[in-house]
């Protein structure tokens, strides 16, 4: 839709679209945001349930998603990895 848009502003605009994101407003059973790559989603990746923290988990997300697809990791995912337990409820909804 946005792309419809921007074509009926400015008719001469390229709009090849390599990537795309979204944002969401939630939070966690554990106060801890969602960040790492999606289970089951080879090249996809997750960063969400900032609970209102989002100035401060969307720069560590960024930080570790970057390091990710650099081929980095660090011990951090495991305690903001999008399967951990005490998740369920959000993932569900």
């Amino acid at each position: 839709m946005l792309a419809e848009r921007l074509t009926a502003l400015w008719p001469r605009a390229r709009i090849d679209i390599e990537y795309r994101w979204a944002g969401t407003f939630d939070t966690t059973s554990d106060g801890l945001p969602l960040i790492g790559p999606v289970p089951g989603a080879k090249g996809v990746y997750a960063a969400y349930g900032y609970g209102g923290n989002g100035i401060t988990f969307s720069f560590l997300a960024a930080r570790l998603i970057g390091d990710l697809i650099a081929g980095a990791t660090s011990p951090l995912l495991a305690d903001f990895a999008i399967d951990r337990d005490g998740t369920a409820d959000l993932r569900a909804s």
